[in-house]
């Protein structure tokens, strides 16, 4: 599990450091969406059960919303560790 995610976090890491090469105002450009599909398919490899978040983040695609997802994620891979 922690191998994908933290993949996720790096990936979502380039597009938050990168605001203007990825969004277009507060939401994701195409460059952006193509970089946050990458991400996606990362988390949904390890952790099928975050599939809505993926697709509420996905319909609504701004700049908070990314950086929250990036956030949980983190906290996610904290969690998974402790444990394991």
């Amino acid at each position: 599990m922690k191998r994908a995610l933290e993949d996720a976090i790096k990936l979502l890491d380039i597009l938050i450091g990168d605001r203007e090469s990825y969004f277009s105002g507060d939401y994701l450009n195409s460059e952006g969406r193509k970089l946050f599909e990458e991400a996606a398919r990362s988390i949904l490899r390890e952790a099928p059960y975050l599939r809505r978040r993926i697709s509420r983040v996905r319909r609504k695609g701004d700049y908070n919303t990314i950086l929250s997802l990036r956030e949980d994620l983190a906290i996610l891979l904290l969690k998974g560790g402790q444990e394991g």
